[in-house]
């Protein structure tokens, strides 16, 4: 259900920024849910926060941390932020009143576009005897932050292998989990993130490690039947210091999410300046992992409905927008 603060916003907005855009309104502050300090989330979040600052100086957009995709989820339902990223998954899920948002719907949501492959990544040290994702069974593993769509990635494939009740988990993420591990505070830990990112680069570079394969496990228990919104997907093997095999794995995608709310004419002057060749190359700068962002993947993964806004941006650049996404 919307609050009447989401309502209020929405009237204020479109009132304020018409056909004119930004322009010529009054100063807006918004605010964007990113991840915690260092992570993909947050990176991305920032870089398109500051861009959009710039492009529209009448904008004001700050960027709060989180627990990741959940957290921002349900802190835009509840009116605390106009935008996130989040993970495709937990959207569609959160949207769908289903699994850990079962207490939904969480229907103020829609989304805007693809931002980059969030990928299933699952580190240990060499040294360990931890080898395939069955030698999980009774060791300490770091799932995320709680809460976050790291956590929740991992502990439904967990769970859907019945092996996460043989294991102990801790809910640490970025930084923090690379420390515990190389500390052996943790057996593991789980990341779902960009390829690369600086928390396997902070752990392969400090230590001897090794990333697990775990498509086998996914493919052999049903978790892609389970969860349609996961894909395959391989780690070259080189990407991280002496990781040299591939890696057989699975992603998620990160999108951009906004408020149901919020202006059409607001959102697709957003959209626009993201994802037109100035908005790319920026958002290439601040990460490589915005690599994917384009034409090709705008629409990868969202099994919810866009925003209007975004999608006359889409239709008026060519795309055709999927039955799920439709407005």
């Amino acid at each position: 259900m919307r609050t009447f603060r989401h309502v209020l916003f929405g009237s204020l907005l479109a009132a304020a920024l018409v056909l004119a855009g930004f322009g010529s309104a009054q100063r807006q502050f918004l605010s964007i849910g990113g991840g915690f300090v260092g992570g993909t989330f947050n990176v991305f979040a920032s870089g398109m926060g500051d861009y959009l600052s710039q492009q529209f100086p009448n904008l004001n957009i700050t960027v709060e941390g989180s627990a990741g995709s959940a957290e921002n989820i349900r802190r835009m339902q509840a009116g605390e932020m106009e935008m996130a990223v989040a993970f495709a998954g937990d959207a569609f899920l959160a949207y769908n009143a289903q699994a850990e948002f079962a207490d939904g719907p969480y229907d103020d949501i829609r989304a805007v576009g693809f931002l980059y492959g969030a990928v299933s990544q699952l580190v240990t040290l060499q040294g360990s005897n931890i080898r395939t994702f069955e030698d999980l069974a009774g060791k300490r593993i770091a799932l995320g932050s709680a809460g976050s769509g790291t956590h929740l990635s991992i502990e439904r494939l967990l769970r859907q292998a019945g092996i996460f009740d043989q294991i102990t988990p801790v809910f640490v993420a970025g930084q923090a989990a690379s420390d515990q591990l190389k500390d052996g505070q943790i057996d593991a830990y789980h990341a779902l993130l960009g390829v690369p990112n600086a928390t396997l680069v902070d752990t392969t570079t400090a230590r001897n490690a090794h990333v697990i394969s775990t498509l086998d496990a996914a493919t052999e228990s049903g978790f892609f039947d389970t969860y349609p919104f996961y894909s395959p997907f391989t780690i070259a093997g080189g990407t991280y210091r002496n990781v040299d095999d591939d890696v057989h794995t699975w992603r998620d995608a990160g999108i951009w999410i906004v408020s149901a709310d919020m202006s059409d004419d607001m959102v697709y002057d957003m959209t626009k300046a993201i994802y037109d060749q100035s908005g790319l190359d920026h958002m290439l700068r601040v990460t490589n992992v915005a690599r994917e962002m384009g034409l090709e993947n705008a629409l990868s993964g969202i099994a919810l409905p866009l925003h209007p806004g975004a999608a006359r941006y889409w239709e008026e650049v060519g795309l055709e927008i999927p039955e799920v996404a439709r407005p």
